[in-house]
């Protein structure tokens, strides 16, 4: 009999995500204020954000990305600090690539 873990949901992120550090308003739909949060990566179908304080799985929010302006996403879970939020929409490749240019940290020191 094989051992293991029996998951009830199967994986489906299929995007590469990339490493980002960068910080962002926010409206938070159903409480109806602004916050700022940082996101820690970002993949042309989400975010992930840390620290993620009083964000609720299934909340909805308005994320002002760099480059692209506001784009609906929502919450689908959160661990600790962290929360993972799903864009409304794929990003098309021109986006995703002006809003990690942007949100990019710096890999070289001066």
């Amino acid at each position: 009999m094989p051992c293991g873990a029996h998951l009830s949901v199967t994986e489906q992120r299929t995007a590469m995500r990339h490493r980002v550090d960068c910080m962002i308003r926010v409206e938070h739909l159903n409480r109806g204020c602004e916050i700022d949060l940082r996101l820690r990566n970002l993949s042309a179908n989400g975010v992930l954000i840390d620290p993620a304080p009083d964000l609720l799985r299934g909340d909805r929010l308005i994320l002002r990305l760099p480059a692209l302006g506001r784009i609906e996403a929502y919450c689908l879970w959160t661990v600790d600090t962290r929360a993972g939020c799903q864009f409304e929409r794929v990003l098309r490749p021109a986006e995703f690539d002006a809003i990690l240019a942007q949100a990019r940290p710096l890999t070289t020191q001066p």
